[in-house]
């Protein structure tokens, strides 16, 4: 009997977390849709000091396990730093598709993508092993999934890391201040686990990584089969211009500049 009295104790309460944290995520949504002023960090202050249980939901509406408001790169998925452009594309994908997603941290785009219904697989590469516990930890509700925890690169083997232990999202392959070594794969990994029979949306945050990670990507799949690329790349005007060049077949509709680097959203042409 206490058992039994103990596990609808833990539903009622597990009712009780979903809601409190979906009321919180809602409130904050509608104050923030009124607010431009920081906007993000209002949002993660609501959440950091409202939610309850282990997870919140973010800006985007995805639920994130374990929050950790001290990485800045956590505030930028929670607090939905990064707009709306490429969130609101991924949802209204109208044809099925498999979401690619190589630098997938936490996995806020892969999440995202998942709530489309048009989305039948999300494949995630995410190197920092860390980062990878809290990744497996946000899809444990999500279906058709395939989590690597390694590094796209054009070698199979190893490679040194650096860490960053002040913002996961800087973490990067380099062979300067390194402090781990990370597993590698290439073309010949991906032609194996990537299916011919489908559609693919690619994104890619690699934090200078890009253009290998590219080049293992369009050896490994037709550009027949790739819709879009969403990709990070160094904010200089002769590095677009190749970006632009390399990826002849399709269209940059989308360009949003930093300091350092820049988000792109190339569409394959529909005449090619």
């Amino acid at each position: 009997m206490p058992k039994k009295v103990t596990r609808i104790n833990q539903s009622a309460f597990n009712r009780y977390v979903f809601f409190h944290n979906k009321f919180l995520f809602l409130i904050a949504k509608y104050l923030t849709n009124f607010i431009e002023f920081k906007r993000v960090y209002i949002f993660n202050i609501l959440t950091r000091y409202f939610y309850v249980g282990n997870f919140c939901f973010s800006y985007y509406g995805v639920k994130l396990f374990y929050p950790n408001f001290k990485d800045p790169t956590f505030r930028y998925c929670n607090g939905g730093a990064y707009g709306d452009k490429y969130s609101n594309f991924l949802k209204t994908l109208s044809e099925r598709y498999y979401f690619i997603d190589v630098g997938a941290n936490i996995g806020i785009y892969s999440l995202i993508s998942s709530q489309n219904n048009n989305c039948k697989k999300v494949i995630a590469f995410e190197p920092n092993p860390k980062v990878f516990k809290l990744l497996k930890k946000n899809f444990i509700n999500i279906k058709n999934f395939e989590l690597f925890n390694l590094a796209i690169s054009n070698k199979n083997g190893k490679a040194s890391f650096f860490l960053d232990p002040k913002s996961s999202g800087s973490s990067k392959i380099s062979k300067q201040n390194t402090n781990l070594s990370v597993q590698t794969v290439n073309n010949k990994f991906l032609k194996k686990k990537l299916q011919s029979s489908f559609k693919y949306n690619i994104k890619i945050d690699v934090e200078g990584h890009e253009l290998i990670v590219l080049n293992e990507l369009l050896s490994s799949l037709s550009i027949k089969q790739i819709n879009s690329i969403y990709i990070e790349v160094k904010n200089k005007e002769t590095i677009i211009k190749y970006y632009k060049k390399r990826l002849k077949n399709f269209k940059l509709v989308y360009f949003k500049a930093g300091k350092k680097r820049a988000d792109c959203l190339f569409i394959k042409n529909k005449k090619k």
